[in-house]
């Protein structure tokens, strides 16, 4: 089985003014010290799967915080068959992205299309 999970972004979140990620075949092991922020990268993937959304997440200077989580479906037929159910296909990829902002409220995105919590969720 392939990589699922292969990019997470993450911008303006708690401690996190920007970061990419890149995940390469293969299993990845997220390791280091107390608070080096192994939670912080677990938090934002919740994010982009639908988990909910706290303004207080939002670094301080940010007017929003935004994740995006980037998964190859190659090998996820039901997921891919959702996707195309909706008019979202893109090709074997999939881009999920949460923009929290500071009045609490958040937006999501499947493929760029916006999406409900509900639907996000269901993916």
């Amino acid at each position: 089985m392939g990589t699922v999970l292969t990019q997470l972004s993450i911008k303006n979140l708690t401690l996190v003014n920007h970061l990419e990620l890149q995940f390469q075949g293969g299993m990845s092991a997220i390791t280091g010290e107390t608070g080096a922020g192994k939670s912080i990268l677990l938090g934002a993937l919740a994010l982009a799967l639908g988990d909910r959304a706290d303004a207080s997440l939002i670094t301080e200077d940010a007017k929003q915080a935004e994740v995006s989580a980037t998964f190859d479906l190659s090998e996820y037929p039901e997921a891919n068959s959702w996707l195309e159910a909706k008019a979202l296909s893109n090709e074997d990829s999939c881009i999920l992205r949460r923009v929290i902002s500071r009045d609490g409220r958040s937006r999501a995105f499947v493929n760029g299309s916006a999406m409900t919590l509900a639907e996000l969720r269901e993916l």
